[in-house]
């Protein structure tokens, strides 16, 4: 649309998939209701319902639903300031999500003058107080670690230390070690952390409870996961789905 601004509804199943694509335009992806995760070549965003994710023009990416989700995105043209030069998730405030609900409310086509171009000036002002939130996770592009990232994502969990990873794909602990260093530029133990972290949320957000989590994620003591929980996003895990 020849609109600064336009707004798009979709609804999901739990575990649709949207392959990937690219749009013209910067995109910024948003849910009243559900998680989903954003992949591109570079990682992985995991969005709750306060957080968007703002993917720039012309980037590859796919989405996958965790549950049951109504998508609220927007598109913005080349006048936009964007929030962040990469994809990064964002603090959706309540004014932002109110704003995007009633761009949804106007024509695609709305007048120039009208309320749709109001609302379109608000949002692209409230976008450029957004918060970026470290909700990224690095993806490895070397096949063999990323086999191993790839069975951590399916069972994410404390568990499995380097060592039983290292053997999984014959490989000595030391290398990788590296590995991890070179291609996502964290250790094993970080990347771990981040990806416990991000799977915490997600099913926080589906209603689990933060002592079931903690248990699920192999942490000895549900005191160790909000300690976790808190030194990462500066925040208890009953406090991470409001809006900040």
């Amino acid at each position: 649309m020849d609109r600064p601004v336009a707004a798009l509804a979709y609804d999901y199943a739990a575990n649709d998939h949207v392959p990937v694509h690219e749009h013209p335009k910067a995109q910024l992806i948003y849910a009243i209701e559900g998680t989903m995760t954003v992949t591109t070549r570079e990682g992985r965003w995991v969005l709750l319902p306060t957080r968007a994710v703002w993917v720039p023009a012309k980037t590859r990416h796919s989405i996958h639903m965790r549950s049951a989700l109504r998508m609220r995105t927007l598109y913005f043209d080349e006048t936009v300031t964007a929030p962040s030069r990469n994809c990064a998730v964002v603090e959706v405030s309540p004014l932002l999500r109110e704003l995007i609900l009633s761009m949804l409310q106007e024509p695609r086509s709305y007048e120039k003058t009208g309320r749709g171009s109001h609302l379109a000036a608000l949002i692209r002002d409230e976008l450029r107080f957004t918060q970026t939130l470290p909700l990224h996770l690095p993806w490895p592009k070397d096949a063999r670690l990323r086999k191993v990232c790839e069975g951590m994502q399916r069972r994410p969990s404390l568990r499995e230390g380097m060592d039983y990873w290292a053997t999984e794909i014959s490989m000595s602990s030391r290398t990788l070690a590296r590995l991890f260093r070179k291609e996502l530029n964290m250790s094993f133990q970080e990347w771990r952390t981040q990806l416990l972290l991000l799977e915490a949320q997600v099913r926080l957000a589906q209603g689990h409870t933060s002592s079931r989590i903690a248990a699920n994620l192999g942490y000895d003591s549900h005191a160790a996961f909000c300690a976790m929980f808190r030194k990462s996003l500066g925040m208890s895990p009953t406090q991470h789905l409001q809006p900040h």
